[in-house]
């Protein structure tokens, strides 16, 4: 068997190159094709996940066409490709495995193929909406399709829970509010259709918690809880009506902006209970994400910032180094 650094056994040459910071990958890749083929395999995941060298990095979608990566010192590592095909609004984006960005879903947005320099006859797109799946993988740097959803939606809400996605309720091309939920399971690459509580015109979010799926309603005060081990969906009355554009959950507490107030509101699962938080003056068309397990504001004009509020006074918002180049942002992180 050919040696991946002559003279070593191949199991010390993996712990070696396991080591080597995410940056220069690109560079070492280069030195041979034995090398590039074990940068780009599962099992140099798992040997940088047992060695401790797992690095995260915060992937941003800006403006839903081009995506900007971020290291932990906030330093612009560049960019992904774009996911494959004609642009969309209203999509998924989630993290499987703590690694692999999916993106799911959404309506085509016909006004906008030109950003991708795409050729397109309006009337294959127009008013459709997609079940595709793609999933990204940074070790080959390559999207690829997954299995698609049983039913083209966008608008929806979803959350991982234990593994495995969920997408609930959403609408139809005709924006027809579709009133049931899907499954994925990553193991076998399936989709499943499950029932869900029956809210009419939903727009909302999810978020996971104590291995239970939390759905949040736009307009209404009840939270839906499913929980997957009984099959069993229940109704919590929060006493709060929202209408989130953003949000974000840093250490089991949802963080969200609401478009009727101009604080962040707060609420902890665990004792049902809510609050509100300023943000910085002068900020608009705000965006929340998750950055070394704090809370960070995208801004379409100024230096992105960040805060803890489990350590710092509410106060304390932190410029960082980030700045998009777009407006919108939707952020995921990824560890490789």
């Amino acid at each position: 068997m050919a040696l991946l650094i002559p003279g070593l056994l191949n199991e010390v040459a993996e712990l070696c190159l396991s080591r080597v910071p995410r940056s220069e990958f690109r560079t070492i890749s280069q030195v041979c094709w034995r090398w590039r083929r074990f940068l780009r395999s599962e099992h140099f995941a798992t040997v940088r996940k047992m060695t401790g060298s797992v690095e995260e990095f915060m992937c941003v979608l800006v403006d839903d066409i081009y995506w900007e990566v971020f290291d932990g010192s906030g330093n612009k590592l560049g960019r992904i490709p774009p996911v494959p095909g004609p642009l969309k609004c209203g999509h998924g984006l989630m993290v499987l495995d703590g690694r692999k960005i999916v993106y799911f879903g959404g309506k085509y947005n016909i006004r906008r193929p030109e950003a991708r320099g795409l050729k397109v006859r309006e009337s294959a797109f127009s008013n459709a909406v997609s079940a595709n799946v793609y999933e990204f993988n940074p070790a080959t740097n390559r999207w690829r399709n997954l299995a698609k959803m049983n039913i083209p939606r966008h608008r929806f809400a979803y959350a991982i829970v234990d593994g495995l996605l969920y997408v609930i309720r959403g609408y139809s091309a005709d924006d027809v509010s579709i009133l049931n939920s899907e499954v994925y399971n990553p193991k076998n690459n399936k989709w499943s259709l499950m029932d869900c509580p029956y809210r009419p015109g939903f727009r909302g979010f999810a978020f996971s918690f104590n291995s239970k799926l939390f759905v949040v309603g736009n307009g209404s005060r009840f939270i839906d809880i499913y929980d997957p081990k009984t099959e069993i969906w229940e109704e919590l009355d929060s006493g709060q009506i929202l209408s989130v554009y953003s949000y974000t959950v840093v250490r089991n507490k949802v963080y969200f902006l609401n478009m009727n107030m101009p604080e962040m509101g707060v609420f902890d699962p665990e004792k049902n209970s809510w609050r509100y938080v300023s943000v910085p003056q002068g900020h608009f068309r705000l965006s929340l994400g998750k950055w070394n397990n704090r809370i960070i504001l995208f801004s379409q004009i100024y230096r992105a910032v960040s805060c803890d509020l489990e350590k710092e006074d509410v106060a304390e918002w932190r410029c960082t180094p980030i700045i998009l180049s777009g407006y919108d942002a939707t952020s995921v992180l990824i560890s490789i």
